[in-house]
């Protein structure tokens, strides 16, 4: 494993014959250092929305170069930016700019904490992942080099998204006799089972007992819908975070909300030290941000007569119809499934090492497809050469299934190792 590897891209979380390295991506395809080819499916961790290598965003970023990339203070597109977000798409009073997604949740949750003088931040326990921050990593399996005593006294909790429960209580009845304490809950949409009906739960819970509700939409945001969750269905959360989907893979990540809980973080005002970074206002990434949402606004399929999220959520329906077809046809529905938004569906395997089996043989297909994060340049030969690779890999985890021992079949047929996941002990 390389120490300079973003764990979600290290060796380990893919089988053996996955490359090590693209040289070049254009559209939803990617060139690996050793020749080989790929429709890709995984694009760049979901962070790239419209295609590798769109013109308008990378032209935009161009220009922006062009004129200068980081100045001692503030660029025009940072302006032109907090616009959009705050006056245009209305996504909250005030704004700040960060460069990846644990930017942003961390910046909230501080502002959390401050504004409601109590220190817990309930996390649903379906989210895989919210941030790098202290107060969630130190609520996983790798939590070594986080203060004992911030895990031992429970600054972060967790509660089920799926019925609302917080252990065998329901979650209003901790919440009764626990809310003094609580700040915030925070939650990833793209992740659970996310419904109006949910969403609005915890909105009335949040302003009910005075808790700051936090949407971690850093993959939901911009990917469900230009506006994200709270555009889909008018709940707006105190405080929201966006990061994937924000440039088509430049480095942007976002914290909008209530301007009472931003001006926490000004000067002469209150005491947080929201988020303050070198690179925060580089001009190319701001340049790719105003582009990429230019295109999800005017984007338009002439032969469908389809919107940019249209086209999204049909080549996902697409495949979640035809994989869960796919798995019945080979009697797999116990072993795996798809669902989710149609614009991010997510695979659930029951065991590791078929996922492994099943990755092993998309790749040997020229198919790299280790999350579904459908992009404008995705087509329908794109989706059906997927679809033919899903058809001949669902049939090796069948023969693997009939094999007497799982390891021994991957250990003779799809290399030598069983892919990991991120969070586990060593």
């Amino acid at each position: 494993m390389k120490h300079y590897a973003t764990y979600s891209r290290s060796q380990d979380c893919f089988p053996e014959n996955a490359p090590d390295t693209f040289i070049s991506g254009k559209g939803c395809h990617v060139t690996a250092e050793d020749g080989r080819e790929f429709i890709d499916w995984g694009m760049g961790l979901r962070a790239v929305l419209l295609g590798y290598c769109y013109p308008a965003v990378d032209e935009a970023a161009k220009k922006a170069i062009d004129k200068g990339v980081c100045f001692t203070r503030s660029s025009p597109y940072e302006n032109e930016l907090r616009e959009i977000i705050t006056q245009e798409l209305k996504l909250g009073e005030e704004c700040k700019f960060g460069k990846n997604g644990s930017d942003a949740t961390h910046a909230a949750v501080k502002l959390a904490r401050a504004y409601t003088e109590r220190d817990i931040v309930l996390i649903a326990e379906e989210n895989p992942f919210i941030s790098t921050a202290d107060f969630f990593i130190g609520t996983t399996p790798v939590n070594d080099g986080i203060p004992r005593d911030s895990i031992q006294h429970a600054y972060v909790d967790t509660y089920t998204y799926s019925n609302m429960q917080y252990g065998a209580f329901p979650l209003e009845q901790y919440l009764r006799c626990n809310h003094e304490r609580v700040a915030a809950i925070i939650l990833d949409p793209a992740t659970v089972d996310i419904t109006k009906e949910k969403l609005q739960y915890i909105r009335d819970l949040c302003d009910k007992y005075g808790i700051i509700m936090i949407l971690d939409e850093t993959i939901s945001g911009f990917r469900y819908d230009i506006r994200g969750v709270q555009g889909l269905y008018g709940i707006k959360p105190d405080l929201a975070c966006y990061g994937k989907g924000v440039a088509n893979g430049y480095a942007v990540s976002i914290i909008t909300g209530r301007k009472e809980l931003f001006d926490l973080g000004l000067r002469g005002k209150g005491n947080v030290f929201l988020l303050s970074g070198t690179y925060f206002s580089n001009t190319p990434d701001l340049a790719a941000a105003i582009a990429c949402i230019d295109v999800l606004k005017t984007w338009k399929n002439s032969d469908f007569e389809q919107t940019a999220h249209e086209r999204l959520n049909s080549t996902g329906n697409v495949l979640i119809t035809f994989i869960n077809d796919l798995a019945g046809r080979y009697g797999l529905k116990k072993h795996v499934s798809i669902d989710g938004f149609p614009s991010c569906p997510m695979m659930h395997w029951k065991d590791i090492r078929l996922k492994t089996i099943f990755d092993w043989q998309m790749i040997e297909n020229s198919v790299l497809m280790p999350y579904i994060a459908p992009c404008l340049s995705h087509n329908t030969n794109d989706v059906l050469e997927t679809l033919s690779a899903v058809d001949y890999s669902f049939n090796l985890v069948k023969s693997a299934l009939e094999y007497e021992d799982l390891d021994k079949f991957i250990e003779k047929n799809c290399g030598n190792w069983v892919e990991k996941p991120v969070f586990r002990k060593v």
